[in-house]
């Protein structure tokens, strides 16, 4: 009885096991697509700006398009072209004014889409996104909103300037205020720069023209602006200077003498807005060197604005010529050929505007730079023999 009793259990757990492979297999479903779109994607969700005091917008708020959709608004809050059609993809900011004025600066677009429109709303003493009133709307990545009620809320509206869907786009945002005058407005508060590998962010925008147009022969026009003082450490050596804009038009201007009463050294404008600028100039030791930052014209008062300014200085040739060293020829057509009575342990090649070309590393007597391929114009060569430096300026023919 007992094997009978398993024997009938065995049998019974064979059907079972053969029912489930007999079943039919499992439908499996391709999941659902789920999107997340971003928490400031309605007005009424809209992201919180820090209002900076000035317009380096040492603070800003990162922003995507990613999965943003198109917000509903009523018709006279599409203050732009296309504003129904292409902002599908709209994203909502907010602050409070701190003064009549302030700028709505987008920075790093990056994306599918880097053509961004932005519309600014005056939302009274409380938001309310159905009474808005437009106030500005911009198709530039900065946006300056004036005679504004400080203590009001305003609200910025940003999408692509498309009617394209699924943009990967990324982006900053910053509102900046207008700052005071900077203490290095006038030329008798220059600011003076001792370490020649000097880096800093500047926002001349509020410099004034107090000392008139500079206008020493031979250099560029200048519109006052911003001074800094640099002294020569070294006769023969370079002072290489690179300003870089945002947003305007800038010169850069060197002197010698004193305020008011200069004599040109060095002078540099391409002409053209948001231009990096950049100049090298040879110098004498203990030589007080005036640089001036400004909007280059000296019959049109222009503002200013912000901007990066790098110094530095590479030594003069005399220390490493005293070493025996000796190049030719320049202007050099695609080789410059160097030696010395010590071996060369490096070389480096420099733009006008002091970024790094070419890196040599070796450890002989005679030495080659090859500049095929290179732009015709002007460079800056340093060689290093043991721990003696010095640099000279070639022209590529």
């Amino acid at each position: 009885m007992k094997r009978k009793g398993t024997l009938g259990l065995l049998i019974l757990f064979f059907s079972l096991f053969t029912g489930l492979v007999k079943a039919d297999p499992i439908e499996l479903k391709t999941p659902k697509e789920f999107f997340a779109p971003p928490t400031n994607d309605e007005c009424a969700n809209a992201t919180t700006l820090v209002v900076n005091a000035d317009y380096l917008c040492s603070t800003v708020t990162s922003g995507t398009l990613v999965d943003a959709t198109a917000s509903t608004v009523a018709a006279n809050m599409n203050s732009c072209p296309d504003t129904g059609i292409k902002a599908n993809d709209d994203v909502w900011f907010k602050f409070v004014a701190t003064a009549t004025s302030h700028r709505i600066e987008l920075r790093n677009i990056a994306g599918s889409i880097t053509d961004l429109y932005m519309i600014a709303y005056d939302s009274g003493a409380s938001i309310d996104c159905t009474t808005m009133t437009p106030i500005s709307c911009s198709d530039s990545e900065i946006n300056n909103l004036t005679g504004l009620t400080i203590g009001n809320n305003y609200v910025v509206r940003v999408y692509s300037n498309s009617t394209a869907t699924g943009a990967t786009t990324t982006f900053d945002v910053c509102v900046g205020s207008m700052p005071g005058a900077p203490s290095n407005d006038d030329c008798a508060n220059a600011i003076v720069i001792a370490d020649m590998h000097y880096t800093a962010n500047y926002d001349a925008t509020s410099a004034t023209n107090n000392s008139g147009f500079i206008t020493p022969t031979d250099c560029v026009g200048m519109n006052d602006g911003v001074w800094f003082k640099v002294i020569g450490v070294d006769d023969g050596g370079l002072i290489n200077i690179t300003a870089t804009p945002t947003s305007w038009d800038l010169g850069v201007a060197v002197y010698t003498g004193s305020c008011g009463t200069f004599t040109c050294v060095e002078s540099v404008n391409a002409g053209a807005l948001n231009v990096v600028e950049g100049l090298s100039f040879s110098t004498t030791k203990d030589v007080e060197y005036y640089v001036n930052i400004a909007y280059p014209s000296g019959t049109n008062d222009q503002p200013e604005g912000s901007f990066n300014l790098i110094i530095d200085q590479t030594l003069s040739i005399n220390k490493i010529r005293a070493k025996g060293f000796n190049y030719y020829p320049n202007p050099v057509k695609n080789v410059l050929k160097m030696s010395a009575n010590e071996p060369i342990n490096q070389i480096i090649l420099y733009s006008i505007l002091g970024k790094e070309i070419k890196r040599i590393q070796q450890n002989d007597v005679q030495a080659e730079l090859n500049l095929h391929g290179l732009p015709t114009g002007t460079y800056f060569v340093k060689a290093v023999i043991g721990n003696t430096s010095g640099a000279f300026k070639i022209l590529k023919k």
